[in-house]
């Protein structure tokens, strides 16, 4: 099975196409390296250095003799992505390959715009390249539990059944997004269905908690292919973040 990690070089993303790729499925990876870049903006390095992309997937296939094809280049342009998918031609895409961080999102209105434009318009792209060219491929979009925000209900599994004024319903769960990120994704996740319902596409929009740790099984073979660990108040994940604190005997923030 062909499978396509958008966001391949990222932190899910790097660790899930080797495990795919270790499991026999023929994995490609299409990334912009647009994060590297974003980290040298920002002045903030991740803790466990990472080698660059080319130089990793070269260390995976000697490794392994598994090899995994490379697709550099951003999903908004359109172009680029109709011709990686036709040339990959995927059975499944991994959708990691958006700006993933809520406090990015909120430093400014340059940052906001880019994310919601960065987020929204590349899952649209490649809803409406599946529809032309792969209706048949399957999405698996990374979303966040952040859609939901901290409503004092139990938060149910996509949708609620409501009865109101003697009527009832079933309708998509209440989200309550907590920065623009987490509203790009709420966005994501409202055009994905709406492809879904009208074109008959295939999608499994995962809402997932906070992901953490730095090694697999994979990345862990050789320092070549070891994982990013962010620890920083921008891209630091909030349980990474906390156990580097702690560690060191610093204060939580």
């Amino acid at each position: 099975m062909k499978v396509l990690v958008i966001g391949g070089d990222g932190y899910c993303g790097w660790a899930t196409a080797l495990y795919l790729s270790n499991r026999g499925y023929e994995v490609g990876i299409l990334d912009s390296l647009v994060r590297r870049y974003w980290d040298q903006q920002l002045c903030i390095d991740t803790l466990t250095p990472i080698a660059p992309i080319k130089q990793r997937i070269q260390r995976w296939q000697d490794l392994t003799g598994k090899s995994i094809d490379l697709f550099i280049g951003d999903i908004n342009n359109y172009d680029f992505l109709i011709k990686s998918l036709l040339k990959f031609e995927p059975e499944a895409i991994i959708h990691f390959g958006e700006q993933r961080s809520a406090p990015f999102s909120m430093i400014d209105r340059e940052h906001a715009v880019l994310t919601q434009a960065n987020n929204v318009i590349g899952n649209l792209n490649l809803l409406y390249a599946m529809q032309e060219h792969f209706p048949n491929c399957h999405l698996v979009k990374l979303g966040t539990m952040g859609e939901y925000g901290t409503p004092n209900i139990d938060i149910e599994e996509g949708y609620i059944t409501i009865e109101h004024n003697g009527r009832k319903d079933t309708l998509p769960y209440p989200k309550q997004p907590g920065s623009f990120y987490h509203l790009s994704k709420v966005h994501d996740s409202h055009n994905i269905h709406f492809a879904c319902k009208i074109w008959g596409l295939r999608a499994t929009d995962l809402n997932q908690g906070v992901v953490y740790g730095v090694l697999t099984e994979e990345t862990g073979m050789d320092e070549l292919l070891i994982n990013r660990l962010d620890y920083d108040g921008v891209f630091g994940t909030a349980l990474n973040r906390f156990c580097i604190q702690a560690a060191i005997g610093h204060p939580l923030t």
